[in-house]
């Protein structure tokens, strides 16, 4: 009896082991030989790729379209979905500090927002640009409704050689090597969305821009219109000083002729005509500041020019028994202004002070720094009514003067005055200029 052992070796079908010659497409090239089988996956591959191909094409047209930098996310987002498996996909920029990141997906999650910053603020990111790799930060705290935990994957993100952010995707543990295809299309629409979303801000900011330059070259219009009047007006202003004077002599000349007139009455004139003469003369120098040729800006130490104007001033309070005090700031940052300007506000200030502060009372200079705001304050034990009331029309034109003045350095200037707490003046002058 002869026993027959059981054959288990396992041969290829016949379909599948035959070969054939066949070279790429052209007319030069060598004969390779190549199995059905490595056809049939050649062509699966082929389709595969061209599949990609096309959507990618589409992704590309259609983010050509968008002009809408929330639009362009939620495309690479749903694209990126599609390459890898992510519960989130959300977009990161630095601002114009390259310290801050900002999410681009108004909607971003608190937890995706929360991890990002994290990242930051761990030095994750720092390392993340230093490879120019995708990373895989699995120690996360959350999971998804099965169970997983879920992890985040860090894609750093550059545009002409500068980073420029991140792509955070939060979703289960994919670890991505950068030969990877997912990263390399994940690269490939990062290429294509970035420049799209800078191109956009950088339309934006010249849009702002141009508005500002229309802005301004209006402003100029108006603003040589006024010169043109105020030189009309200078004239007018240096008339009416030439005729005040002559008044005064005919008055004098006609109180030394005439005994029989009331000297009260001639009193009273003079007193008018003095008036008269005071407001024309704050004018004339009002004017002087606000010619174009000097308006020229530059950094200014508002401390130096207070100082400098309570010298010439204190000998003036010291005769009126005015106790002055200065509560000056130390390093306090310069001011984008005119240095005429400031002089001429300070100069207003003290006059007022000199004209309504009573014998005894006190007042207190403070400056100081508040939120990219340099506060020039003013505090008098002194009751103003006429602050309040307008009843004065010297003091009227001072604070208008003073608040002109301010408005060209694009600040605030603001009185206040109360009975039995006296009066406070605040100017405040933005460090950051329009």
């Amino acid at each position: 009896m002869r026993l027959l052992k059981e054959n288990t070796v396992k041969y290829q079908s016949f379909t599948n082991s035959l070969q054939y010659f066949t070279k790429s497409p052209g007319t030069s090239g060598d004969l390779k030989l190549i199995s059905f089988e490595t056809h049939t996956n050649r062509i699966d591959q082929f389709e595969k790729y061209n599949y990609f191909v096309q959507n990618l094409m589409g992704f590309n047209k259609i983010v050509g379209e968008l002009q809408n930098i929330p639009d362009l996310h939620v495309q690479l987002s749903n694209f990126v979905k599609k390459v890898i498996v992510a519960k989130e996909v959300d977009l990161f920029l630095y601002d114009e500090t390259q310290t801050n990141l900002f999410a681009i997906n108004p909607d971003v999650s608190v937890a995706q927002y929360n991890l990002v910053n994290k990242a930051q603020k761990d030095g994750i990111l720092d390392w993340l640009f230093e490879t120019r790799k995708p990373t895989l930060i699995p120690e996360l705290n959350s999971y998804s409704g099965n169970g997983l935990k879920l992890t985040q994957t860090l894609f750093p993100i550059y545009y002409n050689n500068n980073k420029v952010g991140v792509l955070s995707l939060l979703g289960p543990a994919n670890k991505i090597s950068e030969e990877s295809i997912e990263n390399k299309s994940v690269q490939i629409l990062i290429g294509i969305v970035i420049p799209k979303i800078i191109s956009i801000k950088q339309k934006t900011e010249i849009n702002s821009l141009l508005s500002e330059v229309q802005l301004y070259q209006a402003k100029m219009k108006n603003e040589l219109k006024l010169y043109a009047v105020g030189e009309y007006a200078e004239g007018i202003l240096q008339s009416i000083l030439n005729s005040l004077q002559m008044i005064i002599s005919s008055v004098d000349f006609l109180a030394n002729e005439y005994s029989n007139v009331d000297s009260e009455i001639i009193e009273k004139i003079k007193d008018q005509i003095l008036r008269i003469r005071e407001l024309s003369q704050r004018l004339t120098k009002f004017d002087e500041v606000n010619k174009p040729s000097d308006s020229q800006l530059s950094p200014c130490d508002l401390n130096k020019v207070v100082t400098e104007t309570y010298e010439i001033a204190k000998s003036t309070l010291n005769n009126l028994q005015i106790e002055c005090e200065l509560d000056l700031e130390k390093e306090l940052p310069s001011i984008i202004s005119n240095q005429k300007h400031l002089k001429q506000v300070a100069t207003n200030l003290f006059s007022l002070i000199k004209r309504k502060a009573q014998k005894g009372s006190g007042v207190f200079i403070q400056s100081r720094l508040t939120n990219d705001v340099v506060v020039l304050s003013f505090f008098l034990t002194d009751y103003m009514e006429e602050i309040n009331s307008g009843s004065d029309p010297m003091i009227n034109l001072t604070i208008r003067i003073i608040k002109e003045l301010m408005k060209k350095n694009e600040g605030v200037a603001d009185f206040e005055s109360i009975p039995m707490k006296g009066t406070s003046i605040h100017l405040l002058f933005p460090l950051k200029r329009k």
